[in-house]
Formats: C-alpha cells, structure tokens, sequence
C-alpha cells in the first residue's frame, strides 16, 4: 500500500490508507450487498421446525425486514439503473404468485398491503418474502453485481497441476 490518500483505520500499528476512494466505495456496497442476502439467508435456514403462532408471525416478519433491508441496500443502484434505461417500471414486478412491486416491500420495511384491504399492511408470507428476495438478486444480477454463469463451448476439461 502506498501513503497516496487518507488513513481509514488503523491495524495493530499500521495506517490504512484509501489509494481510489470509487473502488472502496464500490467494495463497500458489494460487501453490504453481501451481509445482507447473508442475513437473508441465515434467517431463512434457521427456522425452527416447530413453533407457536406467534412465534411464526414474529420470524416471517423478520425475515421480510431482512428482505427490505436486502432491498434498501440496493435500491439506489436500481434507481441510477432506472434513470440511465437499464432497468424499466416492469422490471420491478416479481413473476411468482402474487404479482409484488419489489419497491413497495422495500418501501414498507417488508410489509405489503393486505388483500381486499388498501390501507391495512402486513407482513407477507415467507414465501413471498423469498419471492421478492429471489426477485432482488435476479436484478442485482441484471445490473452485472452478481454472478454470472458462463456457458463452456468446448468439451476439454482442464486440469491444474
């Protein structure tokens, strides 16, 4: 590292310095990006198999506050997408069940308006929770943050020695 920028911390006596302030910033959203959909995930693998009904209400809304929160953090790449054309109203729709505009859960802290009521919210199923989280990584994906698979035209396999 060289001493062309300005100290971000410091690890047992040694000053951090940021050499291109873009590029940490960059790493930042993308490990922010990253603990949330860990969030996501730990949430969701950690469900008890058995539970009261008021212990389900409480871990389906926290998995849709971790899903909205997944949301918040990306929600500004989206709208800079949208205003650059990348990204359209529709895209925002998830294509499972219930037709859910990812934005409104953000918007909400992970609550969607319950059916046949325009004014009441709620916490959604988990399936629709994980609806509208699978629906934020196929975006995040859109905008070239995620991973992408490429398909091998060859069939030589490679071997590393």
């Amino acid at each position: 590292m060289s001493d062309d920028g300005e100290p971000i911390g410091e690890a047992e006596d040694t000053k951090l310095y940021i050499a291109d302030p873009d590029d940490y910033a960059r790493t930042r959203k993308l490990k922010a990006l990253s603990d949330a959909k860990a969030h996501v995930r730990k949430l969701r693998n950690d469900r008890p198999g058995r539970a009261t009904d008021d212990e389900w209400s409480g871990l389906n809304a926290r998995l849709a506050e971790a899903v909205a929160s997944y949301g918040h953090e990306l929600l500004p790449l989206l709208e800079e997408a949208e205003d650059n054309g990348i990204l359209g109203d529709s895209d925002y729709y998830t294509n499972t069940g219930r037709k859910l505009d990812v934005r409104n859960l953000i918007y909400t802290d992970g609550r969607v308006k319950q059916l046949g009521k325009d004014d009441e919210f709620t916490h959604p199923p988990p399936s629709e929770a994980m609806a509208v989280f699978r629906h934020l990584q196929k975006l995040e994906r859109k905008l070239g943050l995620g991973l992408e698979l490429e398909e091998q035209t060859d069939d030589e396999w490679a071997i590393q020695t």
